[in-house]
């Protein structure tokens, strides 16, 4: 198997991923087809990335089935990879689907039950683990350099994290709360640099700033206050909104399916979810973790701390750099890694994706895979959960 034919499922702006990769590793793959519920949109997505031959299923069946196809992307919602992946799997194709594996332990379950009874590769893009920064921290802990790990730290600050509030993401019902759709490839990396099982979570979050305001309106269009707001999103002039503008066809394009307005105000909109907040998980190997999201930022970075017996590392995702620090004779090594940093996430979306290739050509396990999905998605519902209640979660498996 050489050159992988590609089914995508989902015309997401997640999927906008394989599209991109493709076009910059054609001896990889090609996309052929692409099913979404809204054919226009995919219509879009094929002009936009230039590949005029690329099929338009009518079904999510006709897509899967497809005997020219060896792998299908899946892109779509949250609470909707049940269905393409485990359709997938049965009909004998390689799967490689977004994080969370799902939004329920539950639906979880119903995808492992196929994924390992089946030869395929099912790939999980939990691709934080794939990026430079991440991988060679766990390579400097794992080496021995910093000695027994104690804690970890690690923050997330979101400055375009706050359009969630305008779309599916706000509400659990479509993916889980941030502490899932968000946070879950954040606790698998707290879980793969721990090398141990969580045993207890302990979070506390809050909705503190885009809180209803009532002199707003529920949509940027009709707001009497659009000329104040710095979150108004001018659908008018979308190159003036910095995270929607290279999406905005897209939404427009939903808009007029569904008749659901895009600039949905990101303060007066039905949520149940947070801005902000701070997760605990102690590990049954004496290592403690905590780990910080906030999308109430000025600024977008990933930043991780180590500190072990031996020694300390600290990485920046914005920077690109790792300084690491010995503890006793204080030499200090510094690690920079932009020149890898050039695709999405820091440079792990290229990385994760030519993992999936590999694995599907060679039958070499995936990086990431159903395993490393469920026990970050039992951590973010523990998470969710000690939220609600106001009190720790045990683990007692």
């Amino acid at each position: 198997m050489s050159v992988l034919n590609i089914a995508v499922i989902g015309a997401s702006k997640r999927s906008v991923m394989i599209f991109e990769y493709l076009k910059n590793h054609p001896e990889e793959g090609k996309i052929v087809g692409i099913f979404d519920l809204i054919p226009s949109v995919c219509q879009k997505l094929i002009e936009q990335h230039n590949v005029p031959k690329t099929r338009i299923y009518s079904s999510l069946t006709e897509a899967v089935e497809d005997k020219n196809i060896d792998a299908v992307f899946i892109g779509t919602p949250d609470n909707e990879h049940v269905e393409p992946v485990t359709a997938a799997l049965k009909a004998g194709k390689h799967v490689y689907v977004e994080k969370p594996m799902a939004i329920t332990l539950e639906d979880c379950d119903a995808i492992i039950n196929v994924a390992k009874d089946t030869e395929q590769v099912f790939y999980l893009g939990m691709n934080l683990r794939h990026g430079p920064v991440h991988e060679k921290m766990h390579e400097v802990l794992t080496e021995g350099q910093l000695g027994k790990l104690l804690t970890i730290e690690a923050n997330e600050y979101y400055h375009g994290g706050r359009t969630y509030f305008r779309r599916w993401n706000r509400l659990r019902e479509f993916g889980g709360g941030l502490w899932v759709t968000k946070a879950c490839h954040d606790f698998d990396l707290l879980n793969w640099f721990a090398g141990g099982q969580p045993t207890r979570v302990f979070a506390t979050s809050s909705l503190s700033y885009y809180k209803p305001k009532p002199e707003a309106a529920t949509h940027c269009r009709i707001c009497a206050i659009k000329d104040k707001c710095r979150d108004f999103y001018d659908i008018k002039n979308p190159e003036a909104c910095d995270y929607l503008k290279k999406n905005d066809e897209l939404g427009r394009l939903i808009e007029e399916a569904t008749g659901q307005w895009r600039d949905l105000c990101l303060f007066n909109s039905d949520k149940d979810t947070f801005d902000n907040g701070i997760a605990v998980v102690d590990y049954d190997n004496d290592v403690r973790a905590t780990y910080t999201v906030n999308i109430v930022s000025a600024r977008d970075t990933r930043q991780m701390r180590l500190m072990g017996t031996e020694g300390s590392a600290e990485g920046d995702m914005a920077e690109g750099t790792i300084t690491v620090w010995k503890r006793y004779s204080g030499e200090k090594t510094v690690y920079d890694l932009k020149d890898k940093m050039a695709s999405g996430h820091g440079g792990a979306d290229d990385q994760i994706l030519a993992d999936f290739f590999e694995c599907c050509r060679t039958g070499k396990n995936p990086r990431s895979s159903w395993s490393d999905g469920r026990l970050s998605l039992k951590v973010a519902l523990a998470a969710r959960e000690s939220c609600d209640t106001r009190s720790p979660i045990e683990f007692n498996e």
